[in-house]
């Protein structure tokens, strides 16, 4: 009688898949933005306990959706385009799928930091800096730079005529801010001019926000911008024009 391995060497690979008891992807069911990459592991586990990280050129790689991720012999995925593509992997006959999602989510442009009522921004590629401050006794904003920009004098902005301007954010890109006027239930637009440090009204600003609204955020794509309540769990949504910056109300 043979044994296993004399019959393994015999027959080759044919028998020595009857020792792969499994094989997993890794990461699972990752999420990436377009342009960025994915590096995946196949993992192989052997009848005996072991498990082997195969060498990817070992490894026959597939993308069901090569419009949204391709990927390399290398086991690295390219994002192209928002959506879900099946990632396969495959050794010896032995096969793993897994889903990758591409976003549109792009890396902030600014980072901010501060609270509802005043943000500070930074400007990394340039090193410019600002800050704005909702003032609701003015019925304004106040905006001030300082850094490597240029030395801009504190200036205020009316956002009249609403009124009670208490939460403001900043679109991922530093194009667009938006506040919440509380008194007046109304969300008001502004486009920044990094370069003279002014705030201009966007066409359509402002647009009516609801009863009570309370806070305003903004996606991490820019794409839209979510109103709540102060005193109903319901959330207010918009879509943000990525050249403009001005707001549609979405149905709901």
């Amino acid at each position: 009688m043979l044994s296993i391995l004399g019959l393994s060497s015999c027959l080759g690979s044919t028998v020595s898949n009857l020792f792969v008891t499994s094989v997993k992807l890794t990461p699972a069911n990752p999420s990436i933005a377009a342009t960025e990459t994915q590096a995946f592991i196949l993992n192989v586990t052997f009848a005996d306990g072991t498990t082997d990280h195969e060498n990817p050129n070992d490894t026959t790689w597939t993308s069901d959706n090569t419009a949204v991720a391709t990927i390399a012999k290398t086991g690295i995925a390219t994002a192209i385009a928002p959506g879900t593509a099946n990632i396969g992997g495959s050794f010896q006959g032995n096969n793993a799928h897994t889903v990758l999602t591409v976003t549109n989510l792009t890396k902030a442009a600014v980072a901010a930091a501060g609270d509802s009522r005043t943000l500070h921004v930074t400007n990394p590629a340039t090193g410019q800096e600002m800050t704005f401050a909702a003032n609701p006794l003015n019925d304004s904003i106040t905006v001030s730079s300082g850094g490597d920009s240029e030395n801009v004098a504190a200036a205020e902005v009316s956002v009249l005529p609403e009124h009670g301007p208490a939460w403001i954010a900043i679109d991922p890109s530093g194009k667009f801010l938006y506040v919440v006027n509380h008194t007046s239930e109304s969300v008001s637009a502004f486009a920044i001019d990094w370069k003279t440090g002014a705030l201009n009204a966007v066409v359509g600003s402002p647009v009516r926000a609801g009863a009570k609204p309370w806070s305003v955020e903004v996606d991490p794509d820019g794409a839209g911008l979510s109103v709540a309540h102060l005193e109903d769990t319901d959330i207010s949504r918009f879509r943000i024009d990525p050249a403009t910056g001005a707001l549609t109300p979405e149905q709901q």
